[in-house]
Order: C-alpha cells, then structure tokens, then sequence
C-alpha cells in the first residue's frame, strides 16, 4: 500500500548553502501542512552530520568541505553527486505514529520499488549487512537500501510533536514522478514553495550557520 495518499514534490533547483538546505528542511516541517517530498542537489560539496553525533569527529572527516550539522540523526554525509530528499510528515499523518525504525523501514521499501526497474540488485540491508562507524555511507545501518554489497541509499529521522522529519541520500537516479508513483497515490509536483523561505532565512541565521549549533557536541 501506498504511504500518502497525496503529496506534495517540490524539485529545487536553487542554489543554497549547505546552512541553508538543512533550514529549509526543518521549515517544511514547522508549516504543519500536508506530507511535502523536497528533492535537491548541491550547489557546492558538503558534509553534513547527525545532531547526536561530535562536531570533531566530522570534522576529522570532511576534508575541509563545508560542514553541517542536521537537525536529525544518522551519521556523516558526504554530498555533490548524491540526490538528496526530505520527506516532511504531519503529526496527524498515520505513519508518524509508528515507532522509528518501522518508519525508516516504510520510506525505504517505498523508494526500493521506485529502484528496483532502474537497479535490479536493489535490497534492504539485513543485520548482516550492517557495520559501526560515523561515515554513514561506509556504514549501512537496518533497513539501508543497497545494491548488492555498496549502500545507494541511507537516511535520518527526527520525530516529534511536529511530526517526522526524513533525510536521505540517494546515489542513483530517480524522476519525481517514479518517487511519487512509489510513494503517494496521487502527487504533485512543483518547482516553488514561497512559504518556507522566510522562516528558513531565520532558521539559517540563527540556528544552522552558526557555531554554536555546529559545535553543539
């Protein structure tokens, strides 16, 4: 069964910081709107990391890049060539009443059948697939989508009293309709959500850029 029965897919192509991207993320979520898929690319390359993990130990990885810290979980990301999608669910929305790991686990089986015409070894990672470390992508976790043995596809989430947040990287090529045809029974797609932007301006300035946020732990 389908996940949504509507979305909203806004296809970004602006160019943004990486300060910026992680902002507006979070303020899809705080427009407490219907489910919205966000796909973007990245202007420059970045890494971005999880909000739990320590800011040395991304640094120790990024080489220099410009680094971010998410407002969700998961480990270190490095981006530029990846697809990059935030997927922003409303508390009322069912799937943000499951528990973590089976909404992890929804997402990406729904991403796996948009995969699969396009990369016939797509799979779920299993326990045995899984290894410790903070590079996310030399470390598939439960529930990552690989191809064969090589993670194409891992995530992050943040639930809460404003819903559930999803952040994943994809290293594969996929349209907005294959993932809205994955995902929702009926979607739409955009190229502009003017809503979001004033209040990822904000976030931005007083949250993302700063070191503070970045130095947290």
């Amino acid at each position: 069964m389908m996940i949504f029965s509507r979305l909203a897919i806004w296809s970004d192509d602006s160019p943004r910081t990486a300060t910026a991207q992680m902002a507006v993320d979070e303020s899809l979520l705080r427009l407490d709107g219907p489910p919205i898929l966000r796909i973007y690319r990245w202007a420059e390359p970045a890494v971005t990391f999880g909000y739990a993990q320590r800011a040395r130990d991304a640094q120790a990885l990024s080489a220099g890049r410009p680094l971010v810290r998410r407002w969700t979980g998961g480990g270190v990301v490095f981006h530029g060539c990846d697809l990059t999608l935030c997927l922003a669910v409303p508390p009322s929305h069912s799937l943000a009443s499951g528990r973590t790991d089976r909404i992890y686990r929804q997402i990406h089986e729904a991403l796996l059948e948009a995969l699969r015409p396009e990369v016939p070894a797509a799979r779920l990672a299993t326990p045995p697939d899984c290894l410790p470390g903070a590079a996310c992508f030399a470390s598939p976790a439960l529930h990552d989508i690989l191809a064969s043995n090589t993670k194409i596809c891992g995530g992050a989430l943040r639930r809460g009293k404003l819903g559930v947040l999803y952040q994943g990287s994809l290293h594969a090529v996929l349209s907005p309709d294959q993932l809205g045809c994955a995902l929702a029974d009926r979607w739409t797609i955009t190229r502009e959500l003017p809503d979001v932007e004033p209040q990822a301006r904000e976030l931005d300035r007083g949250r993302y850029a700063t070191a503070a946020w970045t130095l947290l732990r």
